[in-house]
């Protein structure tokens, strides 16, 4: 499994996120349905993790791969295995930082002003 998208698509899911949700924001004013503005947050959470726990499960393949070594040797599985958990890692903050732009949303109205 390949970790790049929880190295890369998930923060940028999380950039994406809030842009629409913002975008959003406006005519759920207007119409004062606030259905969308929960939804779309609900739904990159859930890209997110799924992109973060595809790396976990590929931070598990390499550590099972991985011979016994000593920890400063530097080997193909080594950096693999430092790359699939950096991407658990980048998955996860991004999964956090959707889920703490959401929270205002449950407490303020979309028509604050």
């Amino acid at each position: 499994m390949p970790t790049w998208p929880a190295l890369l698509i998930a923060p940028m899911l999380a950039l994406a996120e809030q842009s629409i949700v913002y975008a959003l924001s406006t005519p759920a004013c207007q119409t004062q349905r606030e259905a969308w503005l929960h939804a779309v947050p609900l739904l990159f959470v859930a890209l997110t993790l799924l992109l973060s726990v595809m790396a976990w499960a590929e931070a598990r393949r390499q550590q099972r791969l991985l011979p016994n070594t000593t920890p400063d040797a530097d080997g193909a599985h080594v950096r693999h295995l430092l790359f699939a958990w950096l991407g658990v890692a980048s998955g996860a903050l991004s999964s956090l930082v959707i889920v703490a732009m959401w929270v205002p949303q449950w407490v303020l109205s979309p028509c604050a002003s």
